[in-house]
């Protein structure tokens, strides 16, 4: 059995890494002998450091900054695929033509977890690409737990209906994803199995105290202060009509809620980088907040992360993988939600008072129901640990539908 697993990104976004990480675990335990081959967007190098046993390369299209480049190298590597053409793969870059080798070869394709099937940039198209080529060359092809939607466009909505309506296995990982699927593009309902999301299943925390400890030393994290843990995201709030002045509301909403919870509580906020690429966010909110901000500019592998978003006493998070590091720690935690997945997600897990829009961040809500948590800590973490709990008993995981898979060959 050979599996390929594409439209990964890479492990520079510690929840994408997760969610790649619990995509090889989940591969892994419904096939133990599968050969695994995984193409990312950037980062090969620093995959096959982490996951040797698997064969890295890269996602067809790359070509940072280059729109047409990309879309000649779709055509290249779709026109290869035509009896008498394969020649046409040679223009690919020879990582790229690893990608294409191993879908020929491959017995199934794992689109893996995430949330990129939405248009609100060019990545989707490369996203159903890869999907609508493995379909092409008569793969088993599974969408791991992912977003699907929103599309606003005609044509988005369109090429989506087309790619996925001859993929066999859709796993939305939120009741929006599954609506979209079946009431907007009209996919039949029995291609779609509705799961949650991986990362809730991924609970590998770093426990070596000579790795943590210095960590939580440089940040000023060891001497047992209430710390308020943050993530924040550098949106570019693409479809509002003012997006610079929603970017500066929302920095601004960020600095207030942590000057007034300091203020309220003493808490010291601390800004943890999931994404290196959010960091000047970062480093405008602490400028702009009265209070002192701890931000993390260093860079940890999710391992790592889990443990010091673990020394937190409350989480309010953007990114909304840090969030699940968070409530998988049983800490209150508040989401500020800049894609549907968040609301939808939390909602799933009954924690739908736990979130607000990033163009509308309700700051008073989150100063109170925050402060709600401080007063009675044992309450509120009862309550988070107990959504988690029970999310992981309500919701599918990947290989629960890749064991339908193998039934299905079975038989």
């Amino acid at each position: 059995m050979k599996v390929l697993v594409v439209n990964a990104y890479g492990r520079s976004n510690r929840g994408d890494s997760v969610l790649l990480d619990e995509c090889l675990t989940e591969i892994r335990a419904w096939n133990p002998k599968a050969a695994i081959s995984a193409a990312v967007f950037e980062g090969a190098d620093n995959a096959r450091r982490v996951h040797p046993d698997i064969a890295w390369s890269e996602r067809i299209g790359n070509a940072p900054g280059d729109r047409a480049r990309t879309l000649c190298l779709l055509l290249a590597s779709w026109l290869a695929t035509v009896p008498g053409f394969r020649q046409l793969q040679k223009l690919l870059p020879p990582e790229q033509q690893k990608t294409l080798d191993a879908m020929r070869e491959c017995n199934v394709v794992v689109s893996a977890p995430g949330g990129y099937i939405h248009d609100t940039n060019f990545a989707y198209i490369v996203a159903l690409f890869h999907i609508g080529l493995a379909t092409r060359l008569r793969k088993e092809v599974v969408l791991g737990p992912q977003s699907i939607g929103p599309l606003h466009g005609r044509l988005a909505r369109w090429l989506a209906a087309r790619v996925l309506a001859r993929v066999s296995h859709l796993c939305p990982r939120e009741s929006y994803s599954a609506d979209f699927l079946i009431r907007e593009l009209s996919i039949p309902e029995r291609q779609v199995y509705r799961t949650g999301d991986s990362a809730f299943w991924n609970d590998r925390v770093e426990e070596d105290d000579a790795v943590i400890v210095p960590e939580l030393r440089r940040l000023g994290l060891d001497q047992g202060r209430l710390v308020m843990g943050i993530t924040v995201v550098g949106w570019t709030f693409p479809r509002h009509e003012h997006p610079d002045a929603a970017y500066d509301s929302y920095v601004s909403a960020v600095a207030e809620i942590a000057d007034r919870m300091a203020a309220k509580h003493g808490v010291l906020p601390v800004i943890f980088n999931q994404v290196s690429e959010d960091l000047p966010t970062a480093l405008l909110v602490k400028k702009r907040a009265r209070t002192q901000i701890i931000v993390d500019e260093k860079s940890h592998e999710p391992w790592v992360l889990r443990a010091l978003i673990r020394r937190a006493t409350i989480f309010l998070g953007t990114r909304f993988h840090s969030c699940i590091f968070s409530m998988m720690a049983g800490r209150p935690t508040f989401a500020i939600s800049y894609l549907p997945k968040t609301e939808y997600i939390m909602s799933d897990l009954q924690l739908g008072n736990r979130s607000t829009p990033i163009d509308a961040v309700d700051i008073e809500r989150v100063v109170e129901r925050l402060s709600v948590d401080l007063s009675d800590l044992a309450t509120a973490e009862s309550e988070i640990s107990s959504a988690v709990s029970a999310y992981q008993r309500n919701f599918r995981r990947l290989q629960d539908v890749m064991r339908s898979i193998h039934r299905e060959g079975e038989e």
